[in-house]
């Protein structure tokens, strides 16, 4: 029988149709991603482990004109905007940070991991959003850049707050050390919402 084939997007890692250019999840640039099956791609898989040994501190950006970093799949900015899809990626070596969400009630902890993790109750993390229901399907998306960490908010409904502040939909939030955030709700009147979910951004070195 034969294997389903499908692209696999380098920075979520959803497994896209080989017809598609775009990550149907993140929205990744696949145009220059392999089609592949279960039988190659662990070989791929299996490949990368064997090179992330070598040098884990290894990991190729794109540098836009503006000094910012972005992923080598970015096609725009995420600090300025500007189309970067000409840049080719280079590589830096830096210490790699741990970054993670805790619950404000200290029960939940979710390690970001991945170069663009989306979460919501249908997406990562769903095992604890699913009993929130001001927090959208997919609600947020972190991206990873060096050693920095940007949110940008996807739900068009309850939105998403970073220190009791609104968002901007149009550009990514830079994330520091102990920033609370909101997904669907704020604090009012020194009360959180029960519908909605507070997390704590961590970063370990």
């Amino acid at each position: 029988m034969a294997l389903e084939k499908y692209k696999v997007c380098p920075a979520c890692g959803e497994h896209n149709p080989p017809v598609l250019l775009e990550c149907k999840k993140c929205e990744t640039d696949l145009t220059g991603v392999k089609v592949v099956d279960s039988a190659s791609e662990l070989s791929d898989t299996l490949e990368k482990e064997d090179s992330a040994k070598v040098d884990t501190q290894q990991e190729l950006v794109k540098i836009c004109d503006c000094g910012a970093h972005n992923p080598p799949q970015a096609r725009k900015c995420i600090s300025c905007g500007e189309d970067i899809s000409d840049i080719r990626p280079t590589a830096t070596f830096q210490k790699q940070n741990i970054y993670a969400l805790q619950s404000v009630s200290d029960d939940y902890s979710f390690v970001i991991d991945k170069p663009v993790t989306i979460i919501g109750r249908e997406a990562e993390m769903q095992d604890y959003l699913a009993q929130k229901p001001y927090v959208s399907r997919q609600h947020a998306k972190f991206t990873i850049v060096g050693n920095e960490v940007f949110i940008e908010n996807l739900s068009s409904t309850n939105h998403t707050f970073v220190n009791n502040a609104l968002i901007s939909k149009e550009s990514p939030t830079l994330l520091k050390e102990g920033d609370e955030i909101g997904l669907g709700g704020k604090v009012i009147d020194e009360q959180r919402q029960a519908n909605a979910a507070y997390f704590i951004f961590k970063v370990t070195s």
